[in-house]
């Protein structure tokens, strides 16, 4: 697969699993192998526990959605940087509904292999997710 082809593979999985929640359609996208390097602790492996641990982002954040700012790929390899937005309305990594609106960004950096997502790597700012929810607090003391 081309370069331009796996960008084409990524944006689309975004839009339908991060932006359209449909889980459901992670097989058209990622190999059943999937290997996710940061999973949560318990995770499932394979494909089958990265949508269990997406189903819950949403089930915790309804209205999630996840913008790409900027991807830039190399032979099997994409890299996407991204935004994330929702508002948290239920259970979401073990933290009781607030109520408030987030946003954070992060990284992700993808292999390819004939034609689906076959690992991930995934850095995103943990922190500031905690000061949006209120869990702790910001520097400035609110």
């Amino acid at each position: 697969m081309s370069t331009e082809e796996n960008k084409t593979i990524l944006r689309d999985s975004y839009e339908a699993i991060f932006n359209q929640h449909e889980v459901d359609r992670a097989g058209e996208f990622y190999a059943p192998d999937y290997l996710d390097h940061d999973g949560l602790p318990g995770q499932a492996p394979g494909l089958d526990g990265a949508k269990q641990k997406w189903a819950g982002y949403f089930a915790g954040a309804p209205d999630l959605r996840r913008t790409i700012e900027e991807m830039i790929a190399e032979g099997d390899k994409v890299a996407v940087a991204w935004t994330v937005e929702g508002t948290h309305e239920a259970e979401l990594l073990g933290i009781s509904a607030t109520g408030k609106p987030f946003r954070l960004s992060g990284m992700s950096i993808y292999r390819l292999a004939e034609g689906k997502i076959t690992e991930q790597r995934e850095w995103w700012d943990r922190l500031a997710l905690m000061r949006q929810l209120g869990v702790l607090p910001n520097p400035d003391g609110n």
